[in-house]
């Protein structure tokens, strides 16, 4: 009796100092701070898509009511896609990570070139006028992810702030356009701002996630919302830049790794 009464306890104990460590690693394995099989945090990356279009026609240098952006191309947004990838160089214990980011992408606007005067009936011609522009920019990222390592809430508010540069091309059916000697090519300067929120998609399938981050070393997943500014005024060092930033919402996917 004394025997099987002994081998009971030792089994009670033993089990008692197993279950912390399963419930641990399988019942909260993302759980934030108490993430025991987390593999090294270090950087974040984007997928963004945004439904863009360039200030052009907010240059004060335009003749009053000129709009040469909005007579060429319409008004409906186009669709402008990049990348960033962030190093979260510094974590700031119950706030999140700070560190530099860079950013780049691309938008096309492209539309049936017009005549000045009316011809043939019409004054669309056969030719077509676009508008290239690649942006890129460099900022310093501020995630705060408190929320979600610490309590549990998966939402990550975060904010950006930096330089922007744009290489754009003005083309149409025969190359790059020239006016008057003036090649339609260069290069804006600006500023670069954004604030967001995101969603992590984490909690939705806790064993996935697990698995992803075991396979890949990506420890979080989102989905984000950002309003973003990219000023390419200029900054006073350019003459009459050529305004192909924008300001507007940006939407898209994050990975921690």
């Amino acid at each position: 009796m004394r025997i099987h009464l002994a081998a009971g306890l030792a089994a009670l104990a033993s089990l008692s100092i197993v279950t912390p460590a399963l419930a641990q690693s399988r019942n909260d394995p993302l759980g934030g701070a108490h993430r025991g099989t987390e593999s090294p945090q270090n950087f974040a990356a984007e997928i963004r898509f945004a439904a863009f279009t360039p200030d052009v026609d907010s240059d004060p240098n335009l003749q009053q009511g000129a709009t040469p952006y909005k007579d060429t191309f319409g008004s409906a947004p186009r669709l402008e896609f990049g990348f960033e990838l962030d190093w979260q160089a510094l974590r700031i214990p119950h706030l999140g990570t700070i560190g530099p980011g860079v950013g780049a992408g691309y938008t096309r606007a492209s539309d049936p070139a017009l005549f000045q005067q009316e011809h043939n009936g019409t004054l669309v011609s056969g030719e077509q006028t676009t508008l290239e522009i690649f942006p890129f920019y460099g900022v310093f990222v501020l995630r705060a992810d408190a929320l979600w390592r610490d309590i549990g809430v998966p939402l990550v508010p975060y904010g950006k702030i930096g330089l922007g540069y744009a290489l754009w091309r003005a083309s149409n059916t025969l190359g790059t356009s020239n006016a008057d000697g003036v090649s339609g090519e260069g290069h804006s300067l600006g500023t670069q701002f954004a604030l967001g929120l995101a969603f992590n998609l984490n909690p939705f399938d806790v064993y996935a996630a697990q698995n992803f981050d075991d396979a890949l070393g990506v420890n979080n997943s989102y989905i984000f919302a950002e309003w973003t500014q990219s000023n390419l005024n200029g900054l006073g060092v350019q003459k009459e830049a050529l305004r192909v930033g924008g300001t507007g919402w940006t939407f898209g996917l994050a990975f921690e790794f």
